[in-house]
């Protein structure tokens, strides 16, 4: 059953007025992301499989091949590219992927319309869906789908997605981390603390808000990040690991001269063995594929090696690796018809053996490159010679206690507990076992008892998923962002092709901003409320320009404070101990690549005034001025002509000249 073909992309055309220069930057910026980058073989598998880390009532399960047939699923088992998903009324799912992890509430209906070692990509047809991204390294994508928008997640962080049933509203919450939504017409960025809503089929733009508010998804989700922080405080292993965050909490690390670091699962009965306690079933092209049972039981039956140290079985993940490929299972098969076994029962019977160290494990699909190869056993010290070689006349762990565990071959249908099924093996029989091919399992095609289309159910997620984006009416111009003078409408993350770049963030353009403080004494001829605005020099970045310094003995407030101002952003409130201390979430400000440098005015020289130009500065410093004739307090003044008249400006003291020195304007 091959695996669902890539999505092409789908084209927008962003139309907006840009500055050539800036526009110049960006052609080469989308140039450098669009360079291609090598793909691996054509007949390569994705290398990351997420599996169900947590479900509270009822989860289903359909492959995009068969989307009317809902399966019900539970712990441990695996989600791949193409699976439709859909939650039950009150129930909550947690899928992992390793590097992040998403929550599902009740009524939720999505699709994995991609996940592989770089890419991840939802399309969310309805439901809430929170999304924990721990690890989003550059190449690396991480998009959500809705009806009538994208979103690409583009910093690691907390995100909540809503959609409505009658799929024409879509929310977005950003808690931590940074969002871009695109809606075909207009591109807009979602800061921390802040939340974009979009309505109708094809909106034109996201109405962006302050503050976002918790219910009681948020606090389920938080505690599920509590325990996953706080479970993986002595894992060796790399955090894209899926499953390896339950480790600690369910058993213990040593080391052993031979394998390095070895893990020894906790609370276990005496004569428990590996690939024992679950169920077999079909995923996809990988072929017979494991589901345990135990809370803890992913990672060490989808990566690494089993070692019988010291009278009891330990999990050995071999050399660290940073993007672990993941396998259905990682085991050696025995027996079949021939096997003495299977002519005592009237039936073949298979057994199977945890892979040891220094084994290699031969994939059964065809056509695994050389790379594929080197992944699933170099970290296993297994010798490269063996590559393209038959398997091993023996397998290592098949003469250990519990190193063989066999069921008849009808146990393999349906999903069949192994524990209640399983053939007892004696001393002879576990010598006389001969290696195997892997058996054919047919996959388990009952329909969940009422879970069908137009039953209440939900119509699975990939009928509704298309490739083309929904008909804009007219082009809308992107929303400024608050407290920015625009932002620029750059390309949007490619959905589901192999090479897909990394999402380029909108671009803020910050206008100056210079506040105005009263001067000492003013000296303008326009009465107050009809002044002119006067124009700000341009100056060149990374050029000096002399600033008039004052001596430190005199007090005189300049003109214009051009200090940079980060961009404040208002933190997200919620229930207390929700997200820290007091439920506050603290705030955030831009990088230092979202500022714009200000531009720094010449300060006048003493005895200028404000209004004459830098020009005409020798001549207004050569003109006499009349001396100020006394006034008696609070007495008026005689207005200016076509003006008001005014109070008398108090008397301030004689000010030392100042000096000028030469201040770096920082460039862009």
């Amino acid at each position: 059953m091959p695996l669902p073909s890539p999505v092409k992309p789908r084209r927008r055309a962003l139309h907006r007025e840009i500055p050539h220069a800036f526009l110049a930057g960006l052609v080469l910026a989308a140039l450098a992301v669009m360079v291609p980058v090598p793909a691996r073989a054509d007949d390569d598998l994705p290398p990351r499989v997420g599996r169900v880390a947590e479900v509270g009532g009822e989860l289903f399960l359909a492959p995009q091949d068969a989307p009317d047939q809902w399966v019900a699923i539970g712990l441990n088992y695996p989600v791949a590219t193409g699976d439709n998903l859909w939650v039950g009324h009150e129930g909550r799912a947690e899928i992992d992927i390793g590097g992040s992890q998403f929550r599902l509430a009740g009524d939720t209906s999505l699709h994995v319309s991609r996940l592989d070692d770089r890419n991840f990509a939802l399309y969310v047809a309805q439901g809430r869906v929170i999304l924990r991204v721990r690890v989003l390294e550059p190449g690396e994508t991480s998009v959500v789908d809705t009806p009538n928008t994208r979103i690409a997640l583009t910093r690691p962080g907390l995100y909540r997605i809503e959609v409505t049933e009658d799929r024409q509203h879509t929310q977005l919450a950003v808690r931590e981390g940074e969002a871009i939504v695109d809606t075909g017409t207009a591109v807009q960025q979602v800061l921390p603390g802040q939340g974009a809503t979009l309505d109708g089929a094809a909106p034109q733009y996201a109405q962006l808000h302050n503050g976002v508010p918790t219910d009681g998804f948020d606090t389920w989700s938080a505690n599920r990040d509590r325990r996953f922080d706080r479970n993986r405080v002595n894992s060796p292993v790399s955090r894209q690991m899926v499953g390896a965050a339950d480790l600690d909490e369910y058993g213990s690390w040593d080391t052993a001269p031979e394998y390095g670091a070895v893990w020894y699962p906790a609370n276990v009965a005496n004569d428990w063995a590996p690939y024992r306690d679950g169920y077999w079933t079909e995923v996809g092209v990988w072929g017979p594929t494991w589901v345990d049972a135990a809370p803890w039981g992913y990672a060490p039956f989808h990566y690494g090696r089993w070692a019988h140290i010291r009278g009891r079985w330990g999990w050995c993940p071999g050399g660290y690796v940073a993007r672990p490929v993941w396998a259905p299972a990682l085991v050696g098969w025995v027996g079949g018809p021939g096997w003495r076994v299977s002519g005592g029962l009237g039936a073949p019977v298979y057994g199977w053996v945890p892979l040891g160290w220094g084994e290699a494990y031969h994939p059964r699909w065809k056509g695994c490159s050389d790379g594929c190869w080197a992944r699933y056993n170099k970290p296993y010290a297994v010798n490269n010679a063996v590559r393209g070689s038959a398997p091993p006349p023996r397998y290592a762990n098949a003469t250990l206690p519990g190193g063989i565990t066999a069921v008849p071959g009808a146990a393999f249908a349906r999903r069949q507990p192994v524990q209640s099924s399983r053939v007892a093996i004696s001393d002879g029989a576990r010598a006389s076992a001969t290696v195997a091919a892997a058996p054919i399992i047919q996959p388990d095609n009952r329909q969940a008892r009422g879970v069908r289309p137009g039953n209440g159910t939900p119509v699975p997620a990939s009928t509704l998923y298309t490739e083309s984006p929904p008909q804009r009416r007219t082009a809308a111009p992107v929303g400024a962002l608050p407290g920015q003078g625009g932002s620029v409408a750059v390309p949007a993350p490619v959905r589901n092709t192999p090479a897909v770049p990394a999402p380029v963030a909108t671009v803020p353009i910050a206008k100056p901003r210079p506040v105005y403080t009263k001067p000492s004494v003013s000296t303008d001829t326009q009465p107050p409320g009809k002044r002119e605005p006067q124009p700000l020099p341009v100056i060149p970045p990374g050029s000096s320009v002399p600033v008039a310094v004052p001596p430190a003995a005199v007090d005189v407030k300049p003109r214009i404070q051009t200090v940079p101002q980060p961009i404040a952003v208002t933190p997200s409130v919620a229930p207390s101990g929700l997200y820290g201390q007091g439920g506050v979430a603290p705030p955030r400000t831009a990088t230092p690549a979202m500022r714009e440098p200000r531009t720094v005015p010449t300060m006048p020289a003493p005895g200028v005034p404000a209004n004459v130009s830098p020009a005409a500065a020798p001549a207004a410093q050569q003109a006499p001025v009349a001396p100020a004739s006394r006034v008696p307090p609070g007495a008026p003044v005689a207005a200016p002509p076509g003006g008001q008249p005014h109070e008398t400006p108090k008397a301030e003291k004689p000010t030392a000249p100042a000096t000028r020195v030469p201040v770096e304007v920082p460039a862009k």
